[in-house]
């Protein structure tokens, strides 16, 4: 037991790297193509802020599942554990 609890900050600090960097990429991923296809097709703000708006809406999403994959996850646990299986 005590391994277990010693480890989970490790796994904690993991998830929480992954998912701020996979939120940074997204972001910056639609910010930056949008740029770069406003500069060919000359549409100054708009895709940029069209793009921006899309990788924060993918990284709020990516946030959303991980948060309820984890939640799913003590939630069945706890079902299990009570139920004997």
């Amino acid at each position: 037991m005590a391994q277990k609890d010693g480890k989970n900050w490790v796994r904690s600090l993991s998830d929480a790297i992954n998912m701020a960097t996979t939120v940074a990429a997204s972001i910056a991923l639609g910010y930056f193509g949008g740029k770069w296809l406003d500069g060919r097709f000359d549409t100054e703000p708009w895709l940029t802020l069209l793009g921006f708006m899309l990788g924060v809406a993918t990284g709020i999403k990516v946030m959303w599942q991980k948060t309820m994959n984890g939640k799913k996850g003590s939630v069945s646990e706890k079902n299990d554990s009570e139920s004997g299986f």
